[in-house]
């Protein structure tokens, strides 16, 4: 849905990522809604397996969140360059995973899209779980998805996710 831009923020000496929504999305209000729904989620999480979101905003018609850098690659990308992961490599990852789904359900957010494409590796295994786009406080009283709508990635959906029933933080398990 969106670009993400790696670039060099000179105020502070560092490398960020930059997410920008693409602009015949800006003129879709529930597109807007989601992507400024995914900074704000990302951005009230602190954790050390979860991405560090830093600003978000719009300049001249286009929305971005401007995130952490993150070096490495997605767990779908490692997976295809290397293949199957030893299981005690594959538990050191899903631990972290779990750590971040933890801590995220103990604050009433449930991701709704868990796969590998979203869990970030980088050195030493050390991983980050990103994309929030569609992360869903349980609570939250506005539905920003139209009815009847799946929203979420099929191969990885829950069953009542799939469904459209009521969910909560075992979806994403």
């Amino acid at each position: 849905m969106a670009s993400v831009y790696r670039a060099y923020q000179s105020s502070l000496n560092r490398y960020v990522a930059v997410k920008v929504l693409p602009p015949q999305l800006a003129y879709d209000e529930e597109f807007v809604q989601r992507f400024l729904r995914e900074a704000r989620a990302a951005a009230s999480l602190s954790h050390p397996n979860i991405v560090v979101v830093h600003d978000v905003g719009e300049q001249g018609g286009l929305y971005y969140i401007v995130m952490e850098f993150l070096e490495g690659q997605t767990l779908k990308d490692l997976i295809q360059r290397e293949g199957a992961l030893s299981p005690e490599r594959a538990a050191r990852i899903l631990e972290q995973v779990a750590a971040a789904l933890d801590y995220a359900h103990q604050r009433g957010f449930v991701h709704r899209d868990i796969k590998p494409a979203n869990i970030f590796v980088g050195p030493d295994d050390r991983v980050k779980l990103t994309d929030f786009g569609i992360a869903k406080a349980v609570s939250e009283a506005e539905q920003l998805t139209r009815t009847g709508m799946l929203v979420g990635t099929p191969a990885y959906m829950s069953p009542e996710q799939a469904a459209g029933t009521p969910i909560d933080h075992r979806t994403d398990l």
